[in-house]
């Protein structure tokens, strides 16, 4: 009954390089119809200048976005002037990524001397100290519940 009432739908076309602005472009997405472009958004990682929202290609493996929003937490702590409560988000974001860190990149990294999923769990640690929060509280935040400080 669809098949007679819609009709055939045809195929749309593959994409090509020339679709693209950019060759590193169509090297990111490929041929497929399904793109890979999607994105992860960082609420609360907003830039007091311009309030644009952060976010991030959700094609990085958990440490790179560690990486990346430990860098966003080191710059607003240090040269932004952030609050312990405006920061606390970003924390909360490093925590969400600690057990895919441990997991998946948590192999002996011998200019650290540790596996980095240790190093991100030690900076959180040390961070949430610093705001006299533990990492309970700042999981809780992550899960919407207000942690007590």
């Amino acid at each position: 009954m669809k098949q007679r009432g819609i009709g055939t739908i045809p195929v749309p076309p593959k994409y090509a390089s020339k679709d693209f602005k950019k060759s590193r472009w169509w090297k990111l997405r490929g041929k497929l119809d399904v793109p890979k472009e999607r994105w992860v958004i960082y609420p609360g990682a907003e830039r007091d200048e311009d309030g644009s929202p952060v976010i991030a290609w959700a094609g990085w493996d958990p440490l790179q976005q560690a990486k990346a929003l430990a860098a966003c937490y080191i710059d607003a702590s240090q040269n932004r002037g952030w609050s312990a409560e405006k920061l606390r988000p970003l924390l909360a974001d490093l925590v969400d990524l600690l057990p895919w860190l441990k997991q998946w990149h948590n192999e002996y990294d011998p200019e650290l001397a540790m596996g980095m999923g240790d190093y991100f769990a030690g900076f959180i640690d040390e961070e949430a100290h610093k705001q006299g929060m533990t990492v309970g509280a700042l999981n809780q935040l992550r899960l919407g519940f207000q942690p007590q400080t």
